[in-house]
């Protein structure tokens, strides 16, 4: 299983997104451009989604400490890459998921 495949589903299983995305490209020449369409991609369909942002929580903030390696969108501990990028989608997926969440006490506020 690749990163990709692997950082789509950690994004969709802990941020409880319904998307997948598929990136074909230039990465023999570098991931930077394609990991930045992706997000791209990604920010324009959640803006999208989100709609008139009324009733949504609009903040988030989540810290992933799992195995060895302890994540915020900075590398706060840990050694082995593999737990780090994977923690890394996880943090993601849940602070994105909480600003993105509808809260039923707001009633449809901004």
């Amino acid at each position: 299983m690749g990163l990709g495949r692997k950082a789509n589903q950690q994004v969709t299983s802990h941020g409880l997104f319904d998307v997948h995305v598929k990136a074909v490209g230039y990465t023999h020449i570098d991931d930077h451009h394609i990991n930045e369409d992706v997000a791209l991609a990604i920010g324009t369909v959640l803006l999208s989604a989100l709609g008139d942002k009324k009733g949504i929580d609009r903040f988030g903030d989540f810290t992933a400490p799992v195995d060895e390696a302890l994540i915020h969108v900075s590398l706060l501990a840990g050694k082995n890459s593999h737990y780090i990028i994977e923690e890394t989608f996880k943090a993601f997926a849940r602070a994105l998921r909480q600003p993105t969440e509808y809260d039923p006490r707001r009633r449809g506020t901004m």
